[in-house]
């Protein structure tokens, strides 16, 4: 073969390569042969040695390909072996120096060396496939599971506004609903007033001993506030409780606030009664709570009477 033109070293990429210690013998000897054979190839029409990239091309694989053959890397397939050969044949056999069936022989022993290692790796790409899949159905699964509980959750927090609002819009529908009985049932007591006042007034006969608190007119309306604060009660509503007497401090006149005291000693509802001194000696003006204490007097209720004037002074004394 003549010597190539413009290089000192024509085939340079074909030297002899240094195997690894794993490279088994067969696959050494082809890819010792394969070098031989590429160090044959025709040089270019310029006179030029083909470069790994030029020879590549000739072989329709790829430069790095081409490399790896050739330090025994990989197995190159059947067909561009016999390319090689081919190409490397065109300046005669003898000086190829091995026939196409002896490469071939050398091909097939270097794939025989590593079947057990392609079955073994292929029952592994198997089984990592299967895997895949598995995991893949495993996360749609999962997926399909969190969006089914996302929107589970978002009906709940819907239903749990929704819940919210009503109890809201009950409270105060039922705020409404026991400012208005208190209002009839002051209204009742006024105009019970208003009536035994006339009758009275018509008929001057004086009321016996021990008459006053079975038909005072304040009474009743006591009796009224008083049913509805110990429903409320037992049922548990204390927030209703504590607003039905905020609103009935506030609208009640002291002889009604102290009847209200009354009936509700009389009822045992004496934690009640407590928390209504409190509350109209707290929000009240002095000469309500004088008054108010001094119906609590009459009435037979000293402490109370003494309790409210108590609750008063303690909040003006608190007052800046």
């Amino acid at each position: 073969m003549p010597r190539a033109k413009g290089s000192l070293t024509p085939y340079a990429w074909t030297a002899k390569k240094e195997f690894g210690s794993d490279v088994p013998p067969g696959k050494r000897a082809l890819a010792a042969q394969l070098q031989k054979l590429c160090r044959l190839l025709a040089l270019n029409p310029d006179g030029s040695a083909p470069t790994q990239q030029q020879a590549a091309d000739r072989l329709h694989t790829g430069d790095t390909s081409l490399s790896r053959y050739l330090t025994a890397e990989y197995l190159p397939d059947i067909g561009i072996v016999r390319d090689l050969h081919a190409m490397a044949s065109a300046g005669g056999v003898e000086e190829v120096g091995i026939t196409l069936a002896e490469l071939e022989k050398l091909h097939s022993e270097a794939a025989a060396e590593q079947c057990d290692d392609c079955v073994k790796l292929r029952y592994e790409v198997v089984e990592l496939q299967q895997q895949t899949v598995e995991s893949s159905v495993e996360l749609s699964a999962v997926q399909d599971e969190l969006n089914a509980v996302q929107k589970e959750a978002a009906a709940l927090r819907e239903g749990a506004a929704a819940l919210k609002r009503e109890v809201q819009e009950l409270r105060a529908r039922e705020v409404r609903t026991l400012k208005t009985s208190a209002r009839r049932a002051i209204r009742a007591g006024q105009r019970s007033r208003l009536t035994a006042r006339a009758d009275a007034a018509l008929l001057p006969v004086p009321p016996r001993r021990g008459d006053r608190q079975q038909s005072n007119p304040e009474k009743r309306a006591a009796l009224t506030v008083a049913r509805q604060a110990e429903a409320l009660q037992n049922g548990g509503r204390q927030d209703g409780v504590l607003a039905l007497l905020r609103h009935s401090a506030e609208v009640l006149s002291p002889a009604e606030a102290a009847a209200l005291v009354c009936v509700l000693r009389e009822g045992q509802l004496d934690e009640l009664a407590g928390t209504l001194i409190h509350i109209y000696g707290r929000d009240n003006p002095d000469p309500h709570v004088m008054r108010a204490a001094a119906q609590l007097h009459q009435h037979g209720a000293p402490d109370d009477a003494a309790a409210l004037l108590q609750a008063a002074l303690s909040m003006r004394q608190g007052a800046p």
